[in-house]
């Protein structure tokens, strides 16, 4: 062949190997004449988290790597629907129905291990709520030992603490819903202060606004030593007299290696202090002192060491009025007492003046359980 023949040959070569190699073709083989667009979805919320998630389509990583679209063989890109500040909202359907009951129970089983304890419980609340839990103990400040979770579809729940390094003495778990925490559509079922809330689960609380509030409650308390517990039912009805200014106490004593433990019964208001204290005669003592706040029911529990070397004593059991007492508390009984009458009603002078208050004296004597007279 030629000269002019070889070069013929040769340019009609590079024509074909210049077709070949244009930048016409996806990584699929497939033509398009339109250049490749990015598609950005911002501001979208992922399902679960909460966290902003960015989505794109046919879009280059640093370093001018193909995306993982590409490598998955994407041959075309399409504008998406932008979805911004989507909210899960709990309890409430994708057509916007709330499906909550105002009368609300909660239950649960709890599993004391080494380092936490777990609550796996169950209620009848839709998915979405929150369910917070904490650990206390009688005679000490802690604070810390809380978790919260949210309900499942089924309305199961599960709470994970920390447990306390107190092995001598028992825990008391509380589980609550404070319809304040919740979302505006929860709060029109369940009021803004818990107010429209039914149900034997019920417990009132004060806010900061010294306003009284309502939540779900239920508590248990773990023995020491103990590996597993139950969360409480509610303990029964209000007093017919409930609130009566003439105040009764009924209350029951029993003990265990440590400490003595008062149960009571009383027709007192929610949320009103009891007071516990001693009185050893011909000897002078301190630290031994409890409080507490009477349940929806009337009922209270108080918790004290057991004295050394001591026989025969009393417990003095005490309703004192102070700048503390809730609004309910305040106008039933009076902000010093002053409503107060029956037989265990006493009075004091004090800084603002006189004060009635009731005090309820049991004598103690040895190991045997009693009751107050």
């Amino acid at each position: 062949m030629n000269r002019k023949g070889w070069l013929a040959l040769l340019l009609s070569v590079l024509l074909v190997l210049a077709g070949c190699s244009g930048g016409g073709k996806t990584p699929t083989g497939e033509q398009t004449d339109a250049p490749k667009e990015e598609t950005k979805q911002e501001d979208a919320v992922s399902p679960g988290t909460g966290e902003q998630a960015e989505t794109t389509s046919g879009e280059e990583n640093e370093g001018g790597e193909p995306s993982d679209a590409e490598v998955a063989g994407g041959s075309e890109t399409a504008d998406a629907e932008v979805v911004a500040d989507a909210e899960i909202v709990e309890g409430v359907s994708a057509d916007g129905d709330v499906t909550l009951d105002p009368n609300i129970w909660i239950k649960g089983d709890v599993q004391v291990e080494d380092s936490q304890v777990i609550v796996e419980g169950t209620s009848n609340l839709p998915a979405g709520i929150e369910i917070n839990g904490e650990i206390t103990a009688r005679g000490y400040t802690m604070f810390g030992y809380k978790d919260d979770a949210l309900t499942e579809n089924d309305g199961s729940y599960r709470l994970e603490i920390k447990r306390p390094d107190i092995t001598k003495d028992p825990l008391d778990l509380t589980v609550n819903i404070q319809p304040e925490d919740l979302s505006e559509p929860i709060q029109k079922i369940l009021g803004t202060k818990g107010e429209l809330l039914t149900g034997p689960y019920v417990h009132q609380y004060v806010s900061g606004d010294d306003e009284i509030y309502y939540e779900i409650r239920a508590a248990a308390r773990i023995k020491p030593g103990a590996e597993q517990a139950q969360l409480e039912e509610p303990a029964g009805e209000k007093p017919d007299d409930q609130g009566n200014p003439e105040v009764w106490i009924k209350p029951l004593i029993t003990l265990d290696d440590r400490n003595y433990y008062v149960s009571g019964e009383s027709n007192l208001l929610e949320g009103t202090e009891v007071q516990l204290d001693i009185d050893i005669p011909g000897k002078i003592h301190t630290g031994y002192f409890d409080r507490s706040q009477v349940g929806p029911d009337g009922r209270f529990l108080l918790q004290i060491a057991k004295p050394k070397n001591v026989g025969e004593f009393y417990m003095m059991i005490r309703v004192k009025p102070d700048e503390d007492m809730w609004p309910t508390v305040k106008e039933a009984y009076g902000e010093h007492g002053e409503k107060l009458k029956g037989k265990h009603v006493k009075s004091e002078v004090g800084d603002s003046g006189k004060v009635k208050y009731v005090e309820v004296k049991v004598k103690v004597n040895g190991k045997q359980d009693t009751s107050g007279k």
